[in-house]
């Protein structure tokens, strides 16, 4: 199976699923376990695929939106719910500390920039939960920061699908070359993926020596 092809079989994949897809990944993303799928990325993919439909772009930001900021406010119901069981569960500590001293000095702030912050971004929907803070405030937030999040990365995908034809073009024309570019690009995918996961791991066990 060439490139090409596969290229096709990805393109039919988010033609047909991608409104599911980007909202499961969009989802598992803000959770703890979001260094399983790369959400950014799919999100990114699903909107290189939908150019030139602008109607199918804004869908898939929408279905984005829904699922990171789902994900979010599951996070905050989570933290009103069990209190900091889930956190000592998680061993997450030192990220909800951080995370409960950035919402008091700056709760619109922090909120609204969260789903920059990959380590902390769910604990500061969770305590925000925890500490009562103002739903309504919590949702609007929430709702700006996950929405400027999804259209962020979907555009940057939309914008390279302008270049799709060329780059269909290209792959045709690479033979072997272009899958040991994919397999490069896969590779440093899972090592970013790795080491995210590492990261997580590394806090993990410095919070059980503390």
């Amino acid at each position: 199976m060439g490139v090409a092809e596969v290229f096709e079989k990805t393109k039919f994949l988010f033609d047909n699923f991608g409104l599911l897809i980007v909202f499961v990944a969009s989802f598992v993303e803000i959770t703890p376990f979001g260094w399983t799928i790369p959400g950014g990325l799919v999100i990114a993919a699903a909107s290189f695929f939908s150019y030139p439909n602008v109607y199918l772009f804004i869908k898939i930001i929408i279905s984005s939106w829904i699922g990171a900021w789902f994900s979010l406010i599951g996070g905050y119901f989570l933290g009103r719910k069990t209190g900091l069981w889930f956190v000592k569960k998680l061993n997450q500590e030192r990220n909800a500390q951080r995370a409960k001293t950035l919402l008091q000095k700056n709760g619109a702030l922090i909120l609204t920039s969260s789903m920059l912050a990959n380590l902390t971004r769910f604990w500061t929907a969770y305590v925000a939960g925890v500490d009562n803070y103002s739903l309504f405030r919590f949702l609007l937030y929430s709702a700006a920061a996950s929405l400027s999040w999804v259209s962020l990365v979907g555009f940057i995908g939309f914008l390279a699908g302008a270049e799709k034809s060329q780059i269909e073009s290209a792959l045709s024309k690479l033979g072997v070359l272009s899958w040991i570019l994919v397999c490069i690009a896969i590779a440093i995918i899972i090592i970013s993926i790795k080491q995210e996961r590492k990261e997580f791991e590394q806090q993990d066990e410095n919070n059980k020596n503390q």
